[in-house]
């Protein structure tokens, strides 16, 4: 199994990326916690809007595994 991760910014896009399955073999959403909205995108909007308040560049931490 190889594991990358990454620390990222714009979480919209990210959100939007998770979501497209054109780009993804398998997405499983099994929890949103904390957020106003239930949907992972809509919870990203937030998160960015929280991290405008702050001096945050990389506000997110974002891990990928792939099977090899």
């Amino acid at each position: 199994m190889i594991l990358k991760a990454k620390e990222r910014g714009d979480a919209v896009q990210l959100g939007r990326y998770l979501t497209a399955m054109r780009d993804n073999d398998h997405v499983e959403l099994h929890e949103v916690r904390g957020f106003v909205s239930d949907d992972i995108v809509e919870a990203f909007y937030e998160a960015d809007a929280i991290a405008k308040g702050t001096r945050a560049k990389n506000h997110l931490f974002s891990l990928s595994l792939y099977s090899s």
